[in-house]
Formats: C-alpha cells, structure tokens, sequence
C-alpha cells in the first residue's frame, strides 16, 4: 500500500482527489447518490469516487465551501449521514494542519459513532466502542510506546491496520 495520508491523493477514475485537507469515505449500505446529497447538503465538495465490490470510496473537501476563507473549519458531520444499517470509515488526513495534528480515523454505523481515534495516540478509542480496533492495533504494535524505529512509518502501519481489520479495499494512487 502507497502511503496516501500525507499528501496529494492523486486521481480516482480520472478525478482529482485533492492535495490537502481532503478526507477519505469508504462507504457501504449507503447509495453514492445520497451520501454526496448529504455532503452537498452540508456544504462539502465531493471530489472523486470509485465502486468496489464491497466497500466504496468517496473523497470529499475537508472544509465546508462557505467556510474555506475563515478560521472556521468545521468538519461533515458522518452521523447524520450514516443511516441504519450503512457503515462509513472516515479518514481525516488533516484535521488541523496549522497545529499540526495527526490524521484521525473515524468509523460510523448504524446512525452512531462506534469508534475514533487519533493516529498520535491510536490506542485511546471514543466513541460507542473505544476498543473496537484494539485487536488490529495491538498485533500492529501500535499501543504501546512507540521507538524511533517505529516513528517514522506509523501513520502507514495505522491504516495497514484498520484497513485489514475492517476489510477495506486498498486505495492504491499514482
């Protein structure tokens, strides 16, 4: 797997991803129709989308479009776009690139959040599950301290990770 989540995204079916603040939806038991309704709804751009067999993937503007010159970067809000029986796996590449916070990852179903996390500190889960991930986290060696060693590829190891647990379809980009 490319490492994607520190940089341009490249092309999905011939679309530009995004180069940054862009975050990463795989989706199932949703239609594309509704969930780029809700997006838009909320004022987030989708950018480019592709269809699996099982998951599907949509990428969107992390900041909504009446708030990209402001301060104000108020993220989608995935509950309301998570009906029952769908599943949404959020990746929010940069949820606040001017501190300079790590990617979080975000896994909603069935109209709720189950479990979240932050790729500084993938161990400490909110949310209806917080230890949902665990299993996939500690065989990753991702719960304890980290080494220097272990520094530099964690963020790639974390989405290794959650990918196969949740049976992702690997985003592979030029």
């Amino acid at each position: 797997m490319r490492h994607w989540m520190n940089g341009p995204l490249g092309w999905i079916h011939g679309r530009p991803v995004g180069e940054e603040e862009t975050n990463v939806v795989f989706f199932r038991g949703i239609s594309l129709d509704t969930l780029t309704r809700g997006l838009l709804d909320q004022h987030h751009r989708p950018r480019a989308y592709a269809k699996g067999d099982d998951w599907c993937v949509l990428t969107h503007d992390m900041p909504a479009w009446d708030c990209a010159d402001t301060d104000d970067h108020d993220g989608a809000h995935y509950t309301a776009l998570c009906p029952p029986g769908a599943e949404l796996a959020v990746f929010i590449t940069e949820p606040c690139g001017v501190k300079a916070h790590g990617p979080t990852f975000e896994y909603y179903r069935d109209t709720r959040l189950h479990t979240a996390l932050s790729f500084e500190s993938p161990a400490d889960g909110v949310g209806h599950a917080p230890d949902f991930l665990l299993p996939a986290l500690t065989e990753a060696g991702l719960t304890g301290p980290l080494s220097e060693a272990d520094r530099h590829d964690h963020e790639e190891r974390t989405v290794e990770a959650i990918t196969r647990f949740l049976g992702l379809p690997e985003l592979e980009v030029p």
